[in-house]
């Protein structure tokens, strides 16, 4: 790959089975599938993909215009689901880049510690970069959020050995969005709904203005 050693695929813990379908969130990629053949998407789309804090920002291809981009992130998925549905959410389209952001993987029920999730990460990249090996892949950190907030050291954890793992790929970046989601150290209340995990439009402001400007380099 272009400006970098080939990057370190090797697990660092060992393996997991979901206890879980894949296919759980069916419904949703069946009708993103019926909207492409109404409205079909643009060329070359940056996709994002992941869980619902993605799913849930329904202006981001305004917030983030001019740039192309197709918003495919789905329900609470883990990213085991993610790279499930990759031959029907990303790879049809051919995309200039990628973006994952997904927070699910270390609190169902059967949870993943922070390295089975750098695991899955590595493994969502890898069939990526199989099929596609040198489109441009972002992975934004797991947000800070109230609810979790006493999890917060395995969700740093699992962002370091994310981080650590991108490297300095310059075909893959890491965005870290945490600093402008925390107020005196602590994230802030104001940019959340009720459940205080998923974010109001004050949270996505905030997030745009971190990553429109990253993706546009």
């Amino acid at each position: 790959m272009t400006g970098c050693s080939r990057p370190n695929y090797a697990p660092l813990a060992g393996s997991w089975e979901p206890d879980y379908g894949l296919d759980r969130f069916e419904a949703t990629v069946r009708d993103y599938e019926k909207e492409e053949k109404i409205s079909p998407p643009p060329k070359h789309p940056i996709v994002l993909i992941g869980s619902s804090s993605f799913t849930r920002w329904k202006n981001a291809a305004a917030d983030l215009s001019p740039l192309p981009v197709l918003n495919r992130g789905f329900g609470g998925s883990t990213l085991p689901e993610v790279a499930h549905y990759l031959d029907r959410t990303v790879f049809p389209h051919q995309p200039s880049a990628i973006v994952v952001y997904c927070e699910n993987d270390m609190f169902g029920k059967k949870a993943k510690t922070p390295q089975q999730t750098r695991d899955a990460y590595v493994r969502l990249t890898q069939v990526i970069r199989e099929r596609l090996p040198k489109v441009r892949m972002y992975y934004v950190s797991m947000k800070p959020s109230p609810s979790r907030w006493n999890r917060r050291a395995e969700v740093e954890e699992a962002n370091k050995l994310i981080k650590a793992f991108i490297g300095t790929d310059r075909n893959h970046r890491y965005i870290d969005i945490t600093r402008v989601m925390l107020k005196d150290g602590r994230p802030d209340g104001s940019i959340f709904v009720k459940d205080s995990l998923h974010m109001n439009a004050e949270g996505y402001r905030r997030w745009t203005e971190v990553l429109k400007p990253a993706l546009s380099r």
